[in-house]
């Protein structure tokens, strides 16, 4: 893949390897991008909801598994890009970047 921004890297990772976990999400952002912890977790978590407000992504599954959130209770989500996220992809260039 090209250099691209945080968010534009989650987009093309879902689209090409999704759907997928949020956790799943916050493993390749930390791998591509060389950061860990606590920080990027959320930084992450949040990006996704972001996304998924703005209408880019479709929440398919919700689960609650302490073996993949360190632990504790949290609601996890599976995400996939939607038609209309890859329409915004193709028109801000992140498409044809992974093409």
């Amino acid at each position: 893949m090209a250099p691209v921004h945080m968010k534009g890297f989650v987009l093309q990772k879902l689209l090409q390897d999704g759907p997928l976990w949020d956790y799943d999400v916050v493993d390749a952002v930390e791998q591509r991008f060389g950061v860990s912890g606590p920080y990027w977790t959320g930084t992450v978590r949040l990006t996704l909801i972001d996304l998924y407000s703005a209408g880019l992504l479709n929440e398919l599954d919700v689960t609650v598994d302490p073996t993949k959130s360190d632990g504790q209770e949290k609601v996890l989500f599976r995400y996939e890009v939607n038609a209309f996220g890859r329409e915004r992809m193709k028109h801000s260039g992140l498409l044809e970047m992974i093409e």
